[in-house]
């Protein structure tokens, strides 16, 4: 789940509140003011779970085929 900034418009506080993405939008301040979120041209959400070191097309093929990037055959690897 991405961490969201928002602001209260009421009392001026701001929150970075761990929501799902189909729950960003109607959360409260402490005050009861609905929060406004924080846009930047560089989102600040952050996310939890597997980080996988490297990429390329080798890595990508390996997990749509949910296998290890050295069990791939020789024809699915780049050149």
């Amino acid at each position: 789940m991405p961490t969201y900034e928002y602001r209260c418009p009421n009392c001026g506080k701001e929150h970075a509140m761990l929501v799902s993405i189909r729950e960003r939008m109607g959360q409260k301040c402490d005050c009861g003011t609905l929060l406004e979120q924080i846009h930047t041209s560089f989102p600040k959400a952050q996310f939890r779970g597997r980080v996988v070191q490297g990429g390329g097309p080798d890595r990508f093929t390996a997990d749509v085929l949910g296998v290890e990037v050295r069990d791939l055959p020789a024809g699915l690897r780049s050149q």
